[in-house]
């Protein structure tokens, strides 16, 4: 009696544990695939601040036809590309994409915006300044220079 029931059992253990082997790689492979994403989508938003605030100074020092191009070159130093840069009046808004390593989300994007605080916000007036800009004079008043230059 013993024979017959072994013949037919072999190999069952064998395959239920390439199953579980299997099943759990698939797990691990997804949540790899989704801290992947996770740690680009954080990427993508801090190369979008980065390039937006560095567009908006640039701008703010009145280098009205480069700070798009500026964005661009933050963005790639940071591992990222600019795919929109739009300058609002003296805001710059920008939508930056890094490149994931996950197969079917080829890379993700963020979107940051920047540029003076409005005057209502701080709490003063605005005026004008000689240079056409405009800063604001109340409580809490908006320096003249923003960031001093690096370079």
């Amino acid at each position: 009696m013993r024979g017959w029931l072994d013949v037919r059992d072999e190999g069952s253990a064998a395959m239920a544990g390439v199953a579980l082997v299997c099943a759990a790689a698939l797990l691990l492979s997804l949540i790899a695939a989704g801290g992947n994403i996770v740690l680009r989508r954080g990427q993508a938003r801090t190369v979008a601040d980065l390039a937006a605030v560095g567009a908006a100074q640039a701008l703010w020092y009145g280098e009205t036809e480069t700070p798009c191009v500026l964005a661009g070159h933050i963005a790639s130093a940071n591992g990222g590309a600019i795919e929109t840069c739009m300058v609002d009046g003296d805001d710059v808004q920008v939508r930056a994409r890094v490149a994931t390593q996950v197969p079917f989300v080829r890379h993700v994007t963020a979107q940051a915006r920047a540029g003076p605080r409005p005057c209502a916000a701080a709490g003063g007036v605005q005026h004008a300044r000689a240079a056409g800009r405009s800063v604001c004079a109340g409580a809490f008043p908006r320096p003249a220079r923003v960031m001093q230059p690096v370079f």
